[in-house]
């Protein structure tokens, strides 16, 4: 059993020390709409009561980030960004194709989103700040949409209602490029950059194309 573990008990400070991979945190905010407004609807009811119906996310994204060095001015990032949806919703009567009818419905629920962007990168030189420019994916997962509101019944009288409604949707995906600049501060690299979406779907998104501006903190800085 020793013969095992001593090798990578030797391999270890020498991947350390290599600088093969830094981790850190990456954090943004929208630099474009990241809100869709529908027409206003109405509850039918005695007293018709008119509320939004909007989709947004919350102005920010955070998350852990992983940046591998490679040769040739090349790494590639994956990371984990944590983003919030919100939906206002407003309808009157609704009678469906099978018969069914919802009298009306108002209610706000949120739900949590998880981006997964997985990155490609080029630096331009070796010095303490380097631009870059960057191209990949990003994933996303939307999560249940839970929240509290009012349903109308068939006396045209709302009551109460807990909501909970299911996206429908596995995964998103966006083709996803940016770029920005590296600033090796001492033992760490601070990048600020620009990063553009483009959601191949539009089911369940504020904004089709999304802009963002981020900021990633990595340890330890790349190596040169």
């Amino acid at each position: 059993m020793e013969l095992i573990r001593l090798p990578f008990c030797l391999m270890f400070p020498i991947l350390a020390q290599a600088q093969w991979i830094s981790v850190g945190i990456m954090g943004g905010v929208p630099a474009s709409p990241w809100s869709h407004q529908s027409p206003a609807g109405c509850l039918d009811t005695l007293t018709p009561i008119c509320g939004p119906n909007d989709f947004l996310t919350r102005p920010y994204a955070v998350g852990p980030a992983l940046d591998v060095n490679l040769p040739l001015g090349l790494s590639a990032e994956a990371g984990l960004l944590y983003q919030n949806f919100h939906q206002d919703i407003t309808t009157g009567l609704i009678v469906s194709r099978g018969g069914s009818v919802n009298f009306g419905q108002r209610a706000g629920v949120s739900a949590n989103g998880w981006l997964f962007p997985t990155l490609l990168k080029y630096h331009f030189g070796h010095s303490t700040v380097v631009p870059f420019v960057e191209a990949g994916a990003t994933l996303r997962h939307l999560g249940v949409f839970d929240g509290n509101g009012v349903q109308v019944d068939a006396s045209l009288i709302p009551q109460p209602a807990v909501f909970h409604i299911e996206s429908g949707r596995a995964l998103d995906a966006a083709i996803t490029v940016g770029g920005g600049m590296r600033w090796r501060l001492l033992w760490m690299d601070i990048e600020p950059q620009f990063r553009y979406l483009h959601w191949t779907s539009a089911y369940y998104q504020p904004a089709q194309n999304e802009a963002m501006l981020m900021v990633g903190i990595l340890f330890p800085a790349r190596r040169h």
